[in-house]
């Protein structure tokens, strides 16, 4: 694995802000705070520039990232707001796509074979497409914060155990994926990567964000909610399409399970350990990241 320390720094602090859109505003002075994921965020864009991961334009492209969300959150106009919301939409799709310049995205594994009979695998850690995730978050999504916020989550379970036990045996019965139990050396940080960096950045666009949006524009319309979580769905599986249709049905269905413990929780959380829990145990108990 290619962990450099100044890979390691610079994602370490991506990570913590991650973890810290968990956490309350730190007080600075008097009536001043500052929200506790910007601080470990500038830290670690300060720390990608320094160690030239990431660069000028990058970081040029992630602050008018953040004002256009700010601009987005709080627009008045209804169709300024929608403007924006659909401007936010492929900005966030752009640096997914990794369309902005300014971004080194190191491999820490490359042409790995995880599963014999699978493809090699190649893990790159993407600044960009993290940082998208972090800034909707911050400004779209609501934390759990407190005992009831985490029992509406909790309570999801059902979904969340029942949403990788559907996708995965289908998986297997179309030949897609087999059983193949295996702990490697990589596991640890395929795992906290995912969740980190892949699980909280997809839920916060495709539920937090979009399903969100639909939901509320679609909300005078009967059954408005259900059409949201399944819009969200499709195109939650149609960004899976470099795997094949195969990939994109199963990422389509995955995608509602994780819809509809967001729609029944009102909870981010729900839809990411839903998301988390399907690849993790796709990792640990079958062929990775399929059969050839």
């Amino acid at each position: 694995m290619n962990m450099t320390a100044p890979i390691s720094l610079t994602y370490g602090l991506l990570a913590m802000s991650v973890v810290a859109l968990w956490l309350p505003p730190v007080r600075i002075t008097g009536r001043m705070t500052v929200p506790a994921w910007a601080a470990f965020f500038i830290s670690a864009c300060a720390a990608g520039a320094l160690n030239n991961l990431v660069s000028l334009s990058g970081i040029a492209s992630l602050s008018l990232f953040v004002a256009l969300a700010y601009l987005t959150k709080h627009a008045k106009n209804r169709f300024v707001r929608v403007a924006l919301l659909l401007l936010t939409g492929w900005m966030t799709l752009a640096l997914s796509m990794h369309k902005f310049p300014g971004f080194a995205n190191p491999a820490i594994v490359s042409d790995m074979l995880i599963s014999q009979g699978a493809p090699p695998f190649t893990h790159h850690l993407n600044f960009d497409t993290t940082a998208a995730g972090i800034i909707l978050f911050a400004f779209f999504c609501t934390p759990a914060r407190n005992c009831e916020d985490w029992m509406g989550v909790w309570k999801q379970y059902p979904i969340i155990v029942a949403t990788p036990v559907i996708v995965l045996l289908l998986g297997v019965a179309w030949s897609y994926v087999s059983f193949d139990p295996k702990i490697v050396a990589y596991t640890p940080v395929y795992l906290l990567c995912n969740l980190l960096f892949t699980c909280v950045t997809e839920e916060a666009f495709f539920r937090g964000f979009m399903q969100h949006q639909l939901t509320v524009g679609l909300r005078n319309r009967k059954y408005g909610k259900y059409a949201a979580m399944a819009i969200a769905a499709v195109l939650f599986g149609i960004a899976h399409v470099k795997g094949g249709p195969l990939l994109v049905g199963f990422a389509t269905l995955a995608g509602l399970g994780y819809g509809y413990a967001y729609l029944r929780s009102q909870r981010i959380e729900a839809s990411i350990l839903t998301h988390f829990t399907l690849n993790a145990v796709h990792f640990l108990a079958l062929s990775y990241p399929r059969l050839s």
